[in-house]
């Protein structure tokens, strides 16, 4: 069986304080090229965190050889989202373009808060800088065991775009108070829906068997007469993102556990559309389907 992953940004913390002060003068694409150099050493090293995307490819249909030439593939897109993440964190500027947006903005607008759920396809900590506005403060639920460097740079670049930082810690309720005080504010909480953290799960349909959904974040959309908007963050080109935003739709007339487990198979539905067509954005490095 896979190791789960632990969601943790490798390498050390002065290799990634260097990392960041490097895009002061160098351009991307020379990282993108070193990357090539010691991939295959990294895969083989973390060969238990490569299963994850080896078992991912083998269900949508590849074959064995196939498969294993796709995680050199799906790692070489995780490091470039990667690089790109330090970039920002360095000043670097990316076009991103938002599908939906007025509809996004309509909800911005709103005295209401509302839930903003994202996943590990593609690169979603790149669309909290376009898709946060001055008009209303967006709190991003993140996991708390996270390297310091990276930590600290994220919260520097997220308060320069009115957006704060809800550290889950896995030994503290605090952040189950914060939330609830930031949707009573009318502020958007933004929240991961495929990142398993505790034995809370909910069972969903996703390339052909039942994958493991964390049911916190569903069960919190059931609860709240509010809207959920789901989004995706795809790399198109060096500089390029594109960000597709979609309303979910919520049967208030569902007792909540079924609206929760209604909206997660949404959730579970469109992540397998988006993967099969993005398949090296999908990042999902733990045993998604044990």
């Amino acid at each position: 069986m896979a190791q789960q992953w632990s969601g943790k940004t490798g390498g050390t913390h002065w290799m990634q304080r260097a990392l960041v002060g490097m895009y002061k003068y160098v351009d991307s694409s020379f990282v993108y090229g070193i990357m090539h150099f010691w991939l295959l050493w990294y895969i083989i090293v973390r060969r238990s965190v490569a299963r994850g995307a080896y078992v991912f490819h083998r269900r949508r249909g590849r074959s064995r050889f196939n498969a294993a030439i796709d995680v050199y593939r799906s790692f070489y897109h995780f490091g470039q989202a990667v690089v790109d993440r330090f970039a920002v964190y360095a000043g670097v500027k990316f076009d991103i373009r938002v599908d939906n947006s007025e509809r996004y903005y309509d909800n911005v607008k709103r005295k209401d808060g509302f839930i903003l759920l994202f996943s590990h396809v593609g690169n979603s900590e790149m669309a909290a800088y376009t898709m946060a506005t001055p008009d209303k403060k967006m709190n991003i639920v993140a996991y708390g065991g996270e390297s310091p460097v990276v930590m600290e740079n994220r919260a520097k670049v997220l308060a320069e775009n009115n957006i704060g930082m809800i550290v889950v810690q896995p030994d503290s309720m605090d952040h189950i108070f914060r939330i609830n005080d930031a949707l009573q504010r009318g502020e958007v909480l933004a929240i991961a829906g495929d990142r398993k953290m505790g034995d809370n799960t909910i069972n969903c349909h996703v390339l052909g068997a039942d994958a493991k959904l964390p049911a916190g974040p569903f069960e919190l959309c059931a609860a709240l007469h509010c809207p959920v908007v789901l989004t995706f963050v795809i790399k198109e080109s060096k500089k390029t993102y594109h960000t597709y935003t979609e309303l979910l739709q919520v049967d208030y007339s569902l007792p909540r556990h079924e609206r929760a487990q209604h909206l997660a198979q949404q959730y579970a539905t469109r992540i397998e559309q988006m993967a099969l067509e993005h398949p090296y954005q999908w990042f999902n490095f733990f045993d998604f389907w044990a």
